[in-house]
């Protein structure tokens, strides 16, 4: 992967995420069509994009780099969420801060932003690993980010079997059981699959669109969340991982992902529960409008001093 082709890959999406903020600002895009965007990517697009994605080659190093990717997500977030635990009694922060700080932080966009980042620079075979980190993502969303917001009730199990979930352990099953789809069902999933990338940077760059510009310095916690998600983590992941010898695949696909900005999650649940509403609204747009430049930046130091 070199530094140019990187950039570029990355421009073109980041092109995408502004026709997004045009077609908000000029009501082409309305609130009725962004839910509909929404949903369409997230029950359709996406699965789709991950089914698609086992049609790859089965190199040696597959299911290494997928059982490796696994434990190191695994690991990750778990060191993520301790440190954030440690950060929010260091500054002794009220309960409800706390939740949507750490939320923050432990849940990035690997779904809308993740894949189709990692599709610009691997193919398929990006997708497919990505696919390991969301089927991890997904789990820890609905049982440990659901308590952060929503400790009363508990966790509903039911939530965990979703269409994300699902397909991400439909394209392992096929995987490993090297089950080839029919070149008619796969060229379906393929071409709805290629949606994502367009669908989702559009729809992203329509939320950045709904910023109230003058709330964004109100909150000086939100900085920290940015400078922690975008730069921090994938940094410590890249030169973590490239100490303990896992090869670049393995690297890049995990920095990329832990790279990605807050995840629109945070802002949903926050409103949904009445928790930091507000914070953890700017968090999402301050993290997602600062990847424009932070990302680039990850991608150089991955390139140049890493790989």
């Amino acid at each position: 992967m070199s530094f140019q082709t990187a950039i570029n890959q990355i421009l073109i999406l980041f092109i995408m995420m502004f026709i997004g903020v045009a077609a908000k600002r000029t009501k082409t895009i309305d609130d009725n069509a962004h839910k509909a965007i929404s949903a369409l990517l997230i029950r359709v697009s996406l699965p789709a994009l991950v089914l698609s994605s086992t049609n790859f080659e089965r190199t040696p190093e597959v299911i290494p780099n997928m059982l490796q990717i696994a434990g190191i997500t695994a690991i990750y977030y778990l060191a993520v969420i301790l440190g954030c635990i440690l950060i929010t009694r260091l500054f002794k922060f009220d309960s409800k801060t706390s939740s949507v700080f750490i939320s923050l932080i432990v849940f990035a966009n690997v779904g809308f932003m993740g894949y189709p980042v990692v599709r610009a620079f691997f193919e398929e075979i990006g997708v497919f690993y990505a696919s390991i980190v969301n089927m991890f993502f997904n789990i820890l969303l609905w049982t440990y980010g659901i308590l952060l917001f929503n400790k009363e009730n508990g966790i509903d199990y039911k939530k965990l079997i979703n269409i994300g979930t699902l397909s991400s352990i439909t394209a392992v099953f096929i995987f490993l059981f090297q089950i080839k789809l029919p070149y008619v069902l796969f060229s379906a999933l393929d071409i709805t699959g290629r949606m994502t990338a367009p669908l989702s940077m559009i729809l992203i760059g329509a939320s950045i669109a709904e910023v109230n510009f003058s709330s964004l310095f109100t909150n000086r916690k939100v900085f920290a969340v940015a400078i922690i998600r975008l730069l921090a983590i994938p940094l410590s992941t890249a030169f973590i991982l490239k100490s303990l010898g896992f090869n670049s695949m393995v690297i890049s696909i995990c920095t990329i992902m832990a790279a990605m900005p807050a995840g629109a999650t945070n802002a949903i649940f926050s409103k949904e529960f009445d928790v930091e509403p507000l914070f953890a609204s700017i968090g999402v747009f301050i993290s997602t409008l600062l990847s424009i430049i932070t990302l680039p930046v990850i991608i150089y130091v991955l390139t140049v001093f890493v790989l």
